[in-house]
């Protein structure tokens, strides 16, 4: 590994939460709010004396659980155990997190899972998860990838390294598919009659059906009263989420996609290219990037495991 510029770690942590990848929306600025109500807790394990209680690892297992991940009562209380090991080992540093920072942490695992961050919050919430414990746990996560960055300041992989990973498949898997499109919006004012919103969908149909290539369909689009043709926007797949890739994939180069109802009306996408990104510096910084994540993974998992050596935890049978 050799020297390099840290703010690309930072850089790589957004997230595209809207359609096509606006910013953090909703998530960034989430509220947290205090717990409404007060159960009562069984201490069923400490991490050098801080209790882990049985609520504790019970809401754990529906976080866990929503997230699609390995939800038994062990692997709740070992997550809680890491939890605890890590918000310890990053308050000797004074390293905190604001709930903005928990939203940036809370839309790196929606994109790690390829899901826009609102539908990942969303299935934690309504696995019944309270927010003291999504914000305990996204906040531990975040404090300790600063720490593990913090100790790996400087690194970067090496141009041997990027060859290599390019050498595997054309670079193909890591520079992912560049898809160029437009949005088009048949607009509705507001508080809209059924009848509305039935003809606008007829509308947008009859233009789908009509629309062969972008030049001409976005022109025709263009010309329609209230209709909005916004800026052609480039979204490479490593950004977006599985359903929208799916969706752009099956449609065919200058087609639209089907109309769907959303907050601004009916929309539509005109997928006007795709195919593999050949930016030859996006491509050598997402290789670049992958790989330092990895490292810092592997760096994280074994001082993590150092932490547990070291920890008196006890766990009450």
């Amino acid at each position: 590994m050799s020297r390099c510029n840290p703010s690309r770690r930072q850089e790589s942590a957004t997230c595209f939460s809207t359609l096509f990848g606006l910013g953090l929306l909703g998530i960034a600025g989430f509220v947290f709010l205090p717990a409404s109500k007060v159960e009562a807790q069984v201490i069923i394990a400490t991490v050098n004396g801080d209790p882990i209680t049985d609520i504790d690892v019970e809401e754990r297992m529906k976080l866990l659980r929503a997230m699609h991940l390995p939800a038994s009562h062990d692997d709740a209380l070992n997550s809680m155990i890491d939890d605890q090991l890590k918000t310890e080992v990053t308050a000797k540093f004074k390293i905190d997190a604001s709930d903005t920072q928990i939203g940036e942490q809370i839309a790196r695992e929606a994109a790690r899972m390829k899901v826009a961050p609102q539908a990942m919050l969303a299935a934690i919430e309504n696995a019944g998860v309270s927010e003291s414990n999504i914000k305990d746990h996204f906040a531990a996560d975040y404090k300790f990838s600063l720490l593990v960055q913090a100790y790996n300041k400087g690194i970067e992989a090496s141009e041997e390294q990027v060859r290599e990973e390019l050498a595997k498949d054309g670079g193909a898997s890591a520079a992912g598919i560049d898809y160029k499109i437009n949005q088009v919006i048949f607009t509705l004012f507001e508080n809209p009659k059924p009848a509305e919103i039935e003809a606008k969908m007829k509308a947008a149909e009859q233009l789908r059906s009509k629309f062969s290539d972008c030049d001409s369909g976005l022109a025709m689009a263009r010309d329609m009263d209230d209709v909005a043709v916004k800026e052609q926007l480039t979204r490479n797949s490593l950004q977006i989420s599985d359903n929208l890739k799916a969706l752009l994939d099956k449609t065919p180069v200058g087609h639209l996609t089907a109309p769907e109802r959303t907050v601004d009306g009916i929309e539509m996408i005109a997928v006007c290219s795709k195919g593999v990104s050949n930016d030859e510096d996006a491509l050598q910084d997402a290789i670049s990037q992958k790989l330092l994540d990895a490292e810092f993974q592997a760096d994280g998992e074994r001082r993590l495991k150092e932490l547990r050596s070291y920890a008196v935890i006890v766990v009450k049978k």
